[in-house]
C-alpha cells in the first residue's frame, strides 16, 4: 500500500491510500508522461489532462528543498531549468493552485511544506 498525495476538487491536497486499482492508475499515467520530456529531463509540452499536469508539476516540486524560503526569481529559474516551454508563470500558479508549493499572499516568498508521508 502506498501513500499518495492528489488533487480534488477545489484543488485541495490530501492524502490519499492507494488501492492497487489507483497505483496501476497512476503508474500507466507515468508511463504516457515520458512522452512529454525530452532527452535532458526537461518537460516539452505542458499535459492537458489534470492527472498527467500534476504528476508534472509534482516533479517540478521535488526539486525545491523543504520549508526553504525562495525569492520569486528563484522559483522562475528552477521552473526554467525543469521545463523546455516559455510559460514559467502558468506553471508557478498551478504549482500554488495545486498546493505543491505555498506562497506569502504578496508573491514575496516561496516555499515548499515538509510532508509528513
Amino acid at each position: 500500500m502506498k501513500v499518495l498525495l492528489s488533487a480534488r476538487k477545489g484543488f485541495i491536497m490530501e492524502k490519499t491510500v492507494m488501492t492497487e486499482k489507483t497505483e496501476k492508475t497512476t503508474e500507466e499515467y507515468e508511463k504516457k508522461l515520458k512522452a512529454y520530456y525530452d532527452e535532458t529531463g526537461r518537460l516539452t509540452q505542458y499535459p492537458s489532462k489534470r492527472p498527467m499536469r500534476i504528476l508534472a508539476l509534482t516533479k517540478i516540486a521535488e526539486q525545491f528543498e523543504a520549508s526553504r524560503k525562495y525569492t520569486e526569481k528563484e522559483v522562475n529559474e528552477i521552473i526554467r531549468t525543469n521545463i523546455a516551454f516559455g510559460d514559467i508563470e502558468l506553471v508557478r500558479r498551478e504549482m500554488f493552485q495545486y498546493r505543491l508549493i505555498d506562497r506569502l499572499r504578496d508573491g514575496s516568498a516561496y516555499w515548499r511544506e515538509e510532508t509528513g508521508a
